[in-house]
């Protein structure tokens, strides 16, 4: 029986083409840390520079799937693949710059840590949310208040 899997199916393709032109599997890594890389700076862009409350329930919805993964996975799927090409990934770089700097994790456990993360950003969000409309209401009253 054939395997009946596209996607796998365009990556085997996407592998043979690499080993056979004799390119760097570092490539795909490096691919994979830079869409990671982009959607930390694009959430934190938003997450800072934007008071739209529905922009900012989008964002929390993303780190919710992304919590969610990592709950699933135990580790956060874009991780998984900067382990795989680069033999690295930004969470252990994040690990020995904080080590170096003699911040410690208590446990070493990825999962933990990635989990912690995400609930503060996740939280960050949250309260971003509720302060923009407690201001909103209270402008409203104000003006209300004003004008009777």
């Amino acid at each position: 029986m054939k395997n009946q899997n596209a996607i796998r199916d365009i990556s085997n393709v996407f592998k043979k083409y690499l080993k056979k032109n004799n390119i760097s599997t570092k490539i795909v890594g490096w691919y994979y840390q830079f869409i990671h890389y982009l959607i930390i700076i694009l959430a934190a862009i938003v997450m800072l520079f934007n008071n739209n409350p529905f922009h900012l329930t989008l964002l929390l919805i993303v780190i919710s799937l992304d919590a969610f993964s990592v709950v699933i996975l135990h580790n956060c799927p874009l991780t998984i693949l900067e382990q795989k090409y680069l033999k690295t990934s930004l969470v252990k770089e994040r690990m020995n710059t904080f080590r170096k700097s003699k911040i410690v994790y208590k446990c070493d456990h990825v999962y933990e840590q990635q989990i912690e993360l995400l609930i503060n950003v996740w939280c960050l969000i949250a309260c971003k949310i509720l302060f923009v409309l407690t201001m909103k209401t209270i402008n409203k009253n104000i003006i209300f208040q004003v004008n009777s």
